[in-house]
């Protein structure tokens, strides 16, 4: 697929907020999320808001072993399994819940489909799950046999909201229920190796109007070989298309900034880059190309947007090429 090249006064007027409602800013009825929405319909929890699943994932006696994956002091992790590994895309466009239709997640998903491909990974494609369904496929994954993958991947695709909710095809719910089932007292295989999660996703309705940055002066404007201990949360990645309170962008016709710059990255360098200089080309990209434009509405005109990463990782990952 070509690259797109895609400056500030290049964007077509078609770019939205990635968020569930078509009205401005302002309008702040828009974040009231209908209880009903909130509310489980199936046997995974409960109601958001009031139930505390953090008694769900409580840790697992010291006495839990894994097989070790990389030698206690490396610097990298293990990237030599038989497999690279699953990489399993919620891909959600349409909803039942009142949100707009997130036009353009599709190419999206087509995109990361073709570039981890190319990177060794068995992809799969879920599109508009409920949310049963959604913990349903989490589940299953966790259960798995990963003794023959170097990591996981998994990339979320969908409305979301402050603190950290996101939106099934059918209700809201907390966006730690995605990767909480991969810890490693849940999923042994998948210990001591990278479990990566994007979320292209909103995380508020603040908007990023930017700052204009001038040039100084100017006035314009153990040993190697013996068994050891990892935290139970270690060796996972989360990357958010956008800041905590921010919006996150989308082209209907041409994806989202960050789904597409990721992958324009992730095909040009991730041959001869580790992950974490990944995320950080892949930020300056979206920070730095790209604003809103949108003639109708000054109050999403030329609005900016930076990704985040909070890592647990305690070693470089590197996509080395499979034989």
């Amino acid at each position: 697929m070509p690259k797109r090249k895609c400056e500030e006064n290049e964007l077509s007027a078609l770019i939205s907020p990635d968020q569930g409602y078509a009205t401005t800013p302002e309008f702040v009825q828009r974040a009231v999320i209908p209880e009903w929405m909130l509310r489980r319909i199936d046997s995974h929890d409960a109601t958001v808001p009031i139930r505390n699943d953090e008694d769900n994932y409580s840790t697992s006696p010291a006495e839990a072993r894994a097989r070790m994956s990389a030698q206690k002091d490396a610097d990298r992790y293990n990237m030599e399994h038989r497999n690279r590994g699953k990489c399993v895309i919620f891909n959600h466009e349409t909803f039942d819940t009142g949100f707009e239709t997130r036009e353009g997640s599709s190419v999206d998903a087509r995109r990361i489909e073709q570039t981890f491909q190319q990177l060794g990974f068995t992809v799969e494609i879920c599109d508009d799950y409920e949310h049963s369904g959604v913990m349903n496929k989490l589940n299953e994954l966790s259960e798995e046999d990963h003794s023959d993958n170097d990591c996981l991947c998994i990339f979320v695709l969908t409305h979301g909201l402050k603190n950290d909710l996101i939106c099934a095809k059918d209700v809201v719910y907390k966006l730690e229920n995605v990767w909480k089932p991969f810890t490693a007292d849940k999923c042994s295989s998948l210990a001591g190796k990278p479990k990566l999660f994007f979320f292209q996703a909103c995380r508020g309705d603040n908007l990023d109007g930017g700052i204009k940055m001038m040039r100084s002066g100017t006035t314009e404007t153990d040993s190697s070989s013996a068994s050891y201990q990892i935290p139970t949360y270690a060796d996972f990645l989360f990357a958010h298309s956008t800041v905590q309170g921010f919006y996150s962008w989308r082209n209907p016709e041409e994806g989202t900034w960050y789904v597409q710059s990721l992958c324009d990255v992730f095909d040009e360098y991730a041959a001869t880059h580790d992950l974490a200089k990944l995320m950080t080309i892949t930020a300056r990209k979206v920070a730095t190309n790209f604003a809103s434009y949108n003639d109708l509405d000054p109050m999403l005109h030329g609005k900016k947007q930076v990704p985040s990463v909070i890592s647990s990782l305690i070693r470089d990952v590197y996509f080395t090429p499979k034989n």
